[in-house]
């Protein structure tokens, strides 16, 4: 089974809410599918891995053993794990200080359940072994009432459409932290912060509009079309993602070639191109190469793995495309991807004029002088969730 990025997250938002979790080997074939994407997708970034480890081994565990011998804390530890999972991919903002704190904190409840689970219930096996003990105090259990008025509270901020469902994740990091530190989970606590949840998600701008402007009445603010505007000239190329034609900034393509049919396959399926591969019979690797990459050593290169990423927006490929025939690595800083396309601009043109108009990756439109117009790809923004980050 293969899943894509958005399956894959959507299915781990829907195990974090169901209340009915019984623990079916479909159920947990889908998590493996979005588990292999995601580590597929975040090769670089070593906290999340090791979070989606820990959680692929909740679900080994899970697999082994017989539904009604698995003790509730197990299923509840994989829920936070999966939360904060989906927290660090729809945080923005990659901070690998967060991600390493974030990354004890699990690890510690980690170890804490292994050492419950390695003493058994009685009359069973230990189900794993090692990881230092830690004390967790008892958390007080809620009558069935307050848990669904809560249910019911989290249903409608998920179904809100105004950056609700990112607050929500952040919740349920803030009742994980808590439950990690031996802190009581009491009624008030979790509603207290429930309460902090929904003021906060008030506060967010709706879609369409900046913070303090008047909404749109009578319309949907996602139709809101934003004016054609001046721009500073900027030199874009052109280049075809699935069935779109959108243009990066020329500056940002480290290099651009014809992908070998042979090598396709192989690429799609681990998800990441080794730059290796791209080193000829006497030639180099930096000297195919501009920006900043061009700046590195060859032995360094050669041990670089890029991923293949998949903008996101509506009308664009869901997976990276099977028929490609370029392949394009850009650059950003110290980020670096690749792209798979099926065409790629080989002349330049000079963008003059942009219109926003947000469509996940794609930022706008923009406009040339010979009355030519596209989608503009945000490379910046795509390799910042998805890209390489090197260190030089």
């Amino acid at each position: 089974m293969i899943l894509s990025i958005d399956e894959s997250i959507q299915r781990l938002k829907a195990e974090i809410l169901v209340q009915d979790w019984r623990v079916s080997p479909r159920r947990l074939e889908y998590l493996e599918a979005a588990f292999v994407c995601l580590k597929n997708r975040f090769k670089s970034r070593k906290g999340m891995l090791a979070i989606l480890a820990m959680a692929e081994g909740v679900v080994d565990y899970l697999k082994k053993r017989p539904e009604e011998d698995v003790a509730p804390e197990v299923i509840d530890f994989l829920k936070e794990t999966i939360a904060h999972v989906v927290s660090l991919y729809e945080d923005r903002d990659y901070d690998p200080e967060h991600e390493g704190e974030l990354y004890k904190r699990v690890y510690l409840r980690f170890t804490t359940l292994k050492q419950r689970l390695q003493g058994g219930r009685e009359g069973q096996p230990a189900a794993m072994s090692g990881g230092a003990p830690a004390a967790v105090k008892a958390i007080p259990a809620a009558d069935d009432a307050t848990v669904n008025q809560l249910l019911d509270r989290l249903r409608m901020l998920l179904g809100r459409r105004d950056g609700s469902v990112v607050l929500l994740h952040r919740f349920l990091e803030q009742v994980a932290v808590a439950a990690m530190s031996g802190g009581a989970l009491t009624e008030a606590n979790l509603r207290s912060l429930l309460d902090r949840v929904a003021g906060e998600t008030d506060a967010v701008p709706a879609a369409g509009g900046a913070a303090g402007q008047p909404a749109v009445a009578g319309a949907d603010k996602r139709l809101v079309r934003h004016e054609v505007r001046d721009c500073p000239p900027t030199s874009v190329r052109s280049l075809v993602v699935g069935d779109v034609r959108v243009v990066i900034p020329e500056g940002a393509v480290a290099l651009a070639r014809p992908l070998k049919p042979g090598k396709r396959a192989s690429y799609l399926q681990g998800g990441r191109l080794p730059l290796a591969d791209l080193a000829g019979f006497l030639q180099g690797l930096a000297g195919q190469f501009h920006g900043p990459l061009a700046e590195m050593k060859d032995r360094q290169l050669k041990k670089l793995a890029l991923p293949v990423m998949t903008p996101h927006g509506v009308g664009l490929p869901e997976m990276p495309d099977e028929a490609a025939e370029w392949l394009v690595v850009v650059s950003h800083g110290n980020r670096h991807g690749a792209l798979f396309c099926r065409d790629f601009g080989t002349e330049a043109v000079v963008m003059s004029r942009f219109q926003k108009g947000k469509n996940g990756d794609i930022s706008g439109s923009a406009y040339w002088e010979s009355g030519g117009q596209a989608p503009f790809l945000d490379v910046e923004e795509l390799l910042r969730r998805e890209g390489f980050l090197s260190m030089t």
